[in-house]
């Protein structure tokens, strides 16, 4: 598989990373990472991140006549869900 247009996987990147770092985190410590103390901003990253890829892939697409899938075409709910969902996995896996 060939990968033409990398943007939307660097777009991935913060989430990817958002997810990892509960996992690399030790317990034992009461010291958080700054991904795990700012949940909300990192979400905010992620789905913005998010947003911008599909909306250089929905660009790319059109200008080259393809179909467009569905995240392509409202790239503010996919950046929205991506931003959710970062939020409540680092909310739901960070040590208490």
């Amino acid at each position: 598989m060939t990968i033409r247009n990398r943007k939307p996987l660097v777009a991935l990147i913060p989430a990817m990373l958002a997810l990892a770092a509960p996992a690399f985190a030790q317990t034992a410590q009461p010291h958080l990472n700054p991904i795990q103390r700012h949940p909300t901003m990192t979400g905010i990253a992620a789905g913005a991140a998010t947003h911008h890829a599909l909306k250089v892939a929905a660009r790319n697409a059109k200008m080259h006549g393809k179909k467009l899938n569905f995240a392509e075409r409202h790239p503010t709910l996919a950046g929205l869900g991506a931003g959710i969902g970062v939020h409540h996995e680092i909310k739901a896996h960070t040590p208490h």
